[in-house]
């Protein structure tokens, strides 16, 4: 895959959900290996799923297919621009959004705002250039040499599941930072997404996500 070719719908569900399950598995082995204990890092309700690196592997994918005949160097400052401004501004967004934080490097030397950490953001610009000049071309290859029917019918299951697992987990997120912050359900599916993702449940879950008080 020599020259850039359209990345088709079908492709961008599954590499959601691969990157959804690399984040996962990487940000748990790190973990362990920093802190000697295993954690539960997913960051939606239902599976192994890290969506923030679903979302930003399609990201890179989208943008950097635009320059896969450049040079490594250039590939890669490109790749540290995107990855630092897509962790920047993703972060932004779960705290004004979801009131909600997932990741904070202020105890950190050489960070931005507690968002992004210098040393990530060249791993970035790694992560930028394996992508589009491998992850993305050996997984074309092998999405090419499934069946067509099953590979149709698969994505469109995983993609309603993705969609389904998404919402519940953002609309179970919005009510758990509202409730740490005294503010009542307003309507009938507030009261039932109270009922199913109570307070204790989403500690469990998410034992890294941190409330905004007062967002």
């Amino acid at each position: 895959m020599d020259k850039k070719e359209k990345v088709t719908i079908s492709e961008i569900v599954w590499l959601f959900v691969i990157g959804c399950l690399i984040g996962f598995g990487l940000e748990t082995v790190w973990h362990f290996l920093k802190n000697g204990e295993w954690i539960n890092k997913q960051g939606l309700l239902y599976g192994p799923f890290k969506p923030i690196y679903g979302f930003g592997l399609i990201f890179i994918v989208l943008v950097m297919n635009n320059y896969r005949t450049k040079k490594f160097y250039q590939k890669f400052i490109i790749g540290v621009i995107l990855g630092s401004a897509f962790e920047y501004f993703g972060s932004l967004f779960q705290e004004y959004v979801f009131g909600t934080s997932t990741w904070n490097y202020s105890n950190f030397n050489l960070n931005i705002g507690g968002r992004i950490y210098l040393p990530y953001c060249l791993a970035w610009g790694l992560i930028a250039v394996f992508c589009v000049d491998f992850l993305y071309p050996f997984f074309k290859k092998l999405l090419k040499k499934i069946n067509p029917p099953f590979y149709q019918i698969t994505t469109v299951i995983v993609a309603v599941f993705m969609v389904i697992n998404i919402s519940l987990t953002a609309l179970a997120s919005i009510r758990y930072s509202d409730r740490m912050n005294n503010e009542e359900g307003t309507n009938a599916v507030f009261e039932v997404i109270d009922e199913l993702y109570p307070d204790e449940y989403m500690q469990v879950k998410f034992p890294k996500m941190k409330v905004i008080k007062d967002k």
